[in-house]
């Protein structure tokens, strides 16, 4: 009873990401894999409707997943994923087909080596990849100093979290020249759909910096909007390695980005 219970919540669900309609008895039966009377799935439904996990729109409509039968679906479908792909250009053709955005950001070490003053005017700091000057304070000086061997995101979230905005904003500058957003139409979508959730959000996202934020994953409200879902991931990308962000509604088939490149 309960495995035919799940098997038939399982499929509505999966039907559901296929034709985003209200799911009918007739047409559940055609999708699952065993025997049943159309009558025997309504009961199904009726139960799984009482119980939060269906929604039925109109009383004449089939029906769809609950917003939270979609986490618990996706809770159970997307781990341990890695994306690996020749070509951006298939990643950007299927985030628009599923109307999803996605960030990508490179996987490299850049630590800070040294901290070096220019007599009374300015500290450079020097990184394995890159150097950033800016005024010298004698306290400043010596609270970087002990920033030696850190990372660079390690640094940059220092630097915002204690106020050193004009270093921050010069290793954020850096940061948006490696960053690679794929449909930022997408976002710029789900900002209008839901609400507050405006320009300042967008712009945490656009930036980059929210990868290096967030650990490997899935996420959904209240980072995000309801009825939206974030999906952190490790992939390869034309040999490259690189952290990736997925943000799309939570009734998009997310598992196409994996299957399909």
């Amino acid at each position: 009873m309960k495995e035919k219970y799940e098997a038939i919540l399982e499929t509505v669900v999966k039907t559901f990401l296929e034709t985003h309609e209200p799911i009918g008895s007739a047409m559940l039966k055609e999708k699952l894999p065993f025997e049943i009377a159309p009558a025997t799935i309504r009961y199904y439904f009726n139960k799984m409707v009482e119980r939060g996990e269906l929604a039925q729109l109109h009383k004449s409509s089939g029906r769809i997943p609950t917003e939270s039968t979609m986490k618990r679906y996706w809770r159970k479908h997307l781990k341990e994923l890695e994306l690996l792909s020749d070509a951006m250009s298939e990643v950007a053709r299927i985030s628009e087909k599923e109307n999803l955005f996605i960030l990508f950001k490179p996987v490299t070490s850049n630590r800070l080596n040294r901290i070096e003053r220019v007599g009374r005017d300015y500290l450079i700091l020097a990184f394995e990849r890159d150097e950033y000057v800016i005024r010298y304070q004698s306290q400043l000086e010596s609270f970087l100093n002990d920033l030696v061997g850190y990372e660079l995101e390690e640094v940059k979230r220092i630097a915002r979290d204690v106020g050193i905005m004009s270093l921050y904003y010069k290793m954020r500058a850096k940061n948006d020249e490696e960053v690679t957003s794929i449909n930022e139409e997408a976002l710029i979508s789900f900002a209008g759909r839901s609400g507050g959730w405006g320009k300042r959000n967008i712009r945490a996202f656009l930036d980059g910096d929210i990868i290096e934020e967030l650990e490997y994953g899935l996420y959904f409200d209240p980072l995000l909007p309801k009825g939206f879902m974030a999906l952190r991931v490790d992939s390869v990308v034309e040999r490259k390695p690189m952290k990736m962000l997925c943000i799309g509604a939570i009734d998009r088939d997310f598992t196409k980005i994996f299957k399909e490149v």
